[in-house]
């Protein structure tokens, strides 16, 4: 059994999410047959999309990379990062230390190629949309990204830092409108291509067409860890 390593807190409810879709997908049928995890629920690291569109001068980088070399004095096999703007880092991260360190984005676009999917839409902050984070892998595989127009975006933002982030009351509608709209502009899925989005579906009926990034991601990690449950194979919402 492989130990996992967890750069967490961005933010903490993301990251304890997280934490329980690992636990659900990993086929053990005893309490010794899960996954040991060293998880640094760190919330103090400065904001990422502040720093990536220029609002901030603070970078997450360094706390991010302290945290990575901790997990390695740990003695992990596998580090994993639940916060997907963060993975603008991800090849410095990766770089610093010599535990594999797992990329959801590349994970993501591996998962939708191997369905044949060619149009996403992503529902994400403006700092990995800004970064084209997404499309800078998923054009490795003819795969187009489609994002919601400037006022649809400003709800998804809405969601992620007024709502979640928090702690309220999500607002559906708004949900429903951006999701509605994306399929409208030709998505064959629908992205959660942030880590906080990931609560939206947990606690509301999303509805089909939907991948939730960090189903992705815990998925690849029961999967280099462990052993995974046959039924979390699929993930996209029916």
């Amino acid at each position: 059994m492989k130990k996992l390593g967890i750069i967490g807190g961005l933010g903490p409810m993301a990251t304890a999410y997280f934490m329980r879709r690992i636990i659900e997908m990993t086929d053990a049928p005893t309490d010794q047959d899960n996954i040991e995890m060293v998880i640094f629920n760190t919330p103090s690291i400065p904001d990422r999309t502040g720093f990536i569109l220029g609002n901030s001068t603070e970078s997450p980088l360094p706390k991010i990379v302290e945290l990575a070399h901790k997990l390695e004095r740990e003695n992990v096999d596998y580090i994993a990062m639940p916060c997907i703007t963060a993975h603008f880092f991800h090849d410095q991260i990766a770089d610093s230390v010599f535990v594999p360190v797992s990329n959801g984005i590349r994970e993501t676009a591996d998962y939708l190629a191997e369905r044949g999917i060619k149009r996403v839409g992503i529902m994400a902050t403006d700092g990995t949309k800004s970064m084209h984070l997404f499309d800078s892998v998923f054009k490795d595989y003819d795969i187009t990204c489609i994002y919601p127009d400037n006022e649809c975006q400003k709800l998804v933002m809405s969601i992620i830092y007024d709502d979640i982030k928090a702690g309220r009351k999500v607002a559906m509608k708004e949900f429903e409108l951006i999701k509605n709209q994306l399929l409208e502009m030709g998505a064959e899925v629908i992205l959660l291509g942030c880590t906080e989005l990931s609560i939206v579906k947990r606690d509301h009926n999303i509805g089909d067409k939907v991948l939730d990034v960090i189903d992705v991601l815990a998925q690849d990690c029961v999967k280099k860890c462990a052993k995974l449950r046959p039924e979390y194979e699929e993930l996209i919402t029916k």
